[in-house]
């Protein structure tokens, strides 16, 4: 019981951390997530992909100039948000955002195509009003944003 209440905090923490770009402790905070509650191992994985991701565009812009250097420092992030991209991501309720990310992720490696078979796979079109945090509205606006610039890089 004592360790449920201590994995809740640091959940409250990552929180608190990712409504403020703060990438490096939500990196942090998900290792130990990951260490005291093993049965959060998925959502620690996601975090982690998430804010190694977040911290490498912080730096590195999704600009063609950047491509190279992104398909080559994004395979850690890669990783860890394709472990969470399944069912057992979903049953953890981060499926939707790992393949949002994932197909910013792949935008910033200038793999258009991938980037937009990962928004079709989280029925990008489909979503429906709903309550979302902050975090969630924002992954949700760049995934239309990156698929509008596409669309319009094409029509071109």
């Amino acid at each position: 019981m004592a360790g449920r209440g201590r994995s809740c905090r640091i959940e409250s923490e990552i929180e608190k951390s990712r409504e403020e770009s703060n990438w490096k402790k939500v990196v942090d905070l998900a290792e130990q997530l990951k260490l005291r509650s093993p049965d959060c191992e998925c959502l620690a994985n996601f975090l982690i992909g998430e804010g190694k991701l977040e911290s490498f565009l912080e730096e590195f812009p999704p600009i063609d100039a950047n491509i190279s250097k992104a398909r080559t420092g994004l395979t850690e992030a890669k990783r860890y948000l394709l472990s969470t991209a399944n069912e057992q991501g979903r049953k953890a309720g981060v499926v939707l955002d790992a393949n949002l990310l994932l197909g910013k992720l792949h935008y910033a490696m200038g793999m258009y195509e991938d980037s937009l078979n990962y928004y079709s796979q989280a029925e990008l079109q489909t979503l429906t009003e709903k309550q979302l945090p902050s975090r969630g509205l924002r992954i949700v606006a760049e995934s239309y944003a990156i698929k509008g610039k596409w669309k319009y890089r094409h029509s071109n």
